[in-house]
């Protein structure tokens, strides 16, 4: 009888510097995933931030924006402060930030975000939502497909 085994792949850097110092209330692109080379079940994707003093909602939110084609995206802020689109977004999840000037890691399923699907590309939207900015070494987003193997 054949096993079907989930395989992670190599963690990959998404971007290093997208959220150095970044402001809070300020949205970033983290920048694109194209599920559609390698056709993934699944893509984690760990987001690491370092605030300053953190205060108020104490939190970074991950979101996506979705591609049918790798080029038109659904709408959504990817940059700046203005939130009036930002129901557009997709949730994604948070990474709390409690604890000030120190690193905190989070990974997240994007398919379990997107309804169990991938699409053909995403973007990684991240939003500073900590009441500081963040360290000027900021963070990082990384990811990693998930596939399987029949054996």
């Amino acid at each position: 009888m054949a096993t079907v085994k989930q395989v992670v792949g190599s963690r990959t850097s998404l971007t290093t510097s997208a959220l150095n110092s970044l402001a809070s209330a300020t949205f970033v692109s983290a920048g694109t995933i194209t599920h559609n080379t390698n056709q993934p079940l699944d893509v984690l994707v760990e987001v690491t931030a370092t605030p300053g003093t953190v205060s108020g909602n104490k939190q970074l939110v991950v979101f996506a924006k979705i591609s049918l084609d790798g080029t038109n995206f659904t709408s959504g802020p990817e940059s700046g402060t203005t939130t009036t689109d930002e129901p557009d977004l997709f949730f994604v999840g948070t990474v709390p930030l409690n604890t000030n000037s120190t690193a905190q890691t989070k990974t997240f399923s994007l398919s379990a975000a997107l309804g169990g699907v991938l699409p053909y590309a995403s973007k990684i939207i991240v939003k500073n939502d900590s009441g500081a900015a963040l360290n000027a070494s900021g963070g990082s987003v990384y990811y990693s497909e998930i596939s399987a193997t029949v054996s």
